[in-house]
């Protein structure tokens, strides 16, 4: 198949190569053009592991339809990277020839490449619309990603879960180097969120919707009952609620890696919710029906989790199972399945926003200091 020639206007930006051109709809169509998704079920050095979310049909059926006014425009340039240098300059002419069985690579822009494919198949005088592009050409895949996320992390609508999952593949693949202090937070609880989700043995196994999942929906539920229970809240909402549990243990961590203190962390997790899960394990058994599971519960037990791993440190205590059965021994709140009941009134689902959560949580921790004081 022969190749594609544009005119093009071509610079360098710090050493790398960035054209700016436009394609009629007709060849966009024809080249090939990867969007690179992530894949929660498969390992950070997987070479085929992505770094995108999929797209929404819906999102790119409204774009399409958009296009169909007679007035339409989309100045927004498609961000493509060429990135086994595929495409060749010519000088002397000032194009740049495409081409169209090796692929280029879409690090930003898919649901309007999704719409204007979808706005050709409807009408074939849409074939000559002409697409802006911005071509990076040489980048690697890191750096590739690396520009995805610099764009899309304080973009609305794209998950927080989705950018922290860019992150933990950076530091899983450069090294804890190439993670800034900011970020790393945000990494370390992302993995040991990741760990709890996807151990067979973890009280939170199935029950995380980890980037590029969903909630399941009611009718999705009707359709495979084995659903019901699992992906209660969603990673990003857990991670948000890891924030005090990480903060603490990392005072205790200060020097360790990122992977040393996620695995610590999911230890913790699991050691903590398997002591919860003995205590009430009617709410285990069916937890998409009780609060406890989703970010109202998680968020203030977490506040506790935090308080008692201080104790437990000034009284030499293990974050064992064992330990945390002790230290929650006459507690109530964590023993009564029914205080959790999502449809309970008067019981934690009274405190469901965030700004809640401190409220719940030193309720809970004085029932615990009444407790040991009588």
């Amino acid at each position: 198949m022969s190749r594609y020639a544009v005119p093009a206007v071509r610079a360098v930006q710090n050493g790398r190569e960035v054209f700016s051109f436009f394609l009629p709809a007709h060849i966009l169509a024809k080249i090939k053009v990867d969007v690179e998704k992530f894949d929660s079920n498969r390992d950070y050095d997987d070479p085929e592991q992505g770094y995108q979310r999929n797209a929404e049909n819906n999102r790119a059926r409204r774009f399409s339809r958009y296009l169909e006014k007679a007035d339409a425009l989309s100045p927004t340039a498609l961000m493509l990277n060429d990135r086994h240098s595929q495409t060749e300059w010519n000088t002397r002419t000032n194009t740049l020839s495409i081409d169209p069985e090796t692929a280029l690579y879409n690090y930003d822009g898919q649901h309007r490449q999704l719409g204007y494919q979808f706005r050709l198949e409807e009408d074939e005088a849409f074939a000559n619309f002409p697409i802006p592009v911005i071509m990076t050409r040489g980048m690697d895949k890191v750096t590739e990603m690396l520009q995805f996320q610099t764009i899309n992390s304080t973009a609305k609508g794209v998950a927080t879960s989705l950018v922290n999952a860019i992150l933990a593949k950076l530091q899983a693949t450069e090294g804890d180097a190439a993670i800034g202090p900011s970020q790393e937070r945000p990494v370390v609880c992302f993995k040991a969120t990741e760990a709890i989700a996807k151990d067979p043995e973890s009280p939170w196994h199935l029950m995380i919707a980890m980037p590029n999942e969903k909630l399941w929906t009611n009718k999705q539920k009707a359709e495979d009952p084995k659903r019901e229970h699992t992906r209660i809240i969603n990673a990003s909402s857990f991670i948000d609620a890891l924030r005090p549990v990480h903060d603490y243990l990392h005072t205790q961590m200060m020097a360790a890696t990122i992977d040393e203190r996620s695995e610590r962390i999911a230890s913790v997790l699991n050691e903590f919710w398997s002591a919860l899960k003995e205590k009430m394990p009617e709410a285990f058994n069916a937890p998409s029906e009780y609060s406890l599971f989703r970010s109202s519960g998680v968020g203030p037990v977490h506040m506790v989790l935090r308080d008692l791993l201080t104790k437990m440190h000034l009284g030499r205590r293990e974050y064992v199972k064992e330990q945390f059965l002790a230290m929650l021994d006459g507690c109530g709140s964590l023993s009564n399945p029914e205080f959790w009941q999502a449809d309970n009134d008067d019981g934690a689902r009274i405190y469901s926003g965030k700004a809640t959560w401190p409220m719940l949580a030193k309720i809970i921790l004085r029932e615990m200091e009444e407790v040991k004081a009588s």
